[in-house]
């Protein structure tokens, strides 16, 4: 489940932005559409993106 999935990251702060999507949908996010959806500081973009790869 995707808030157990950004809490094990300790990226937990970022879960409202995350509660009506899937993992299916998740993982096909670019950093672009990350930074645009608020997910503002580059390194937790780029551990979400790391995962997704």
């Amino acid at each position: 489940d995707v808030p157990a999935w950004l809490r094990s990251l300790r990226l937990h702060k970022y879960s409202p932005i995350f509660e009506k999507m899937n993992w299916k949908s998740m993982i096909y996010l670019t950093d672009e559409q990350l930074e645009a959806m608020g997910v503002s500081a580059l390194g937790a973009r780029r551990k979400m993106l790391k995962v997704f790869d």
